[in-house]
């Protein structure tokens, strides 16, 4: 299921640190991963399923299972840079996140990646979050999707 453009999509404006940057100036590869983070828990949060208590609280953690990362253009310490996190797939055992980088300056796009997380219980086990907790299912959709 697609979640709507308009409900699944979230905007952050951020600075490079210095220290998201390597040895040559840079920010280092990993770091861009930290910032999808912050990107996809802003974005439950906007919509109202925030990580700790929609999930983490009822024992559900979000594991990524796919994760990567196309890096166009190097940015330096300073920059101001937004960040774009898309909710792109939602569904009852998954849900992936699209993420782009710009640079505010000029609107050049840095990076952009993707990641892929699985509903995973307190044991570490994947599972269908319909079928073990049929109303937070409904919840995901109705903040996603406007509908159960």
């Amino acid at each position: 299921m697609a979640p709507t453009e308009e409900q699944a999509v979230c905007r952050l404006a951020m600075k490079v640190r210095w220290g998201d940057c390597d040895a040559a100036g840079i920010v280092y590869y990993i770091k861009y991963f930290d910032w999808f983070s912050d990107g996809r828990i802003e974005l439950l949060e906007r919509i109202g399923l925030p990580y700790r208590t929609t999930f983490h609280e009822r024992g559900i953690e979000l594991v990524a299972i796919e994760a990567g990362c196309r890096y166009k253009h190097s940015l330096q310490p300073e920059e101001k840079i937004l960040l774009e996190t898309r909710l792109t797939k939602l569904t009852r055992s998954r849900l992936e996140f699209r993420y782009q980088v710009f640079r505010q300056e000029d609107g050049l796009l840095a990076a952009e990646g993707m990641t892929a997380h699985a509903y995973v219980d307190k044991r570490g086990k994947p599972f269908d979050v319909k079928k073990r907790h049929p109303a937070l299912w409904e919840e995901i959709n109705r903040a996603v999707n406007g509908s159960a």
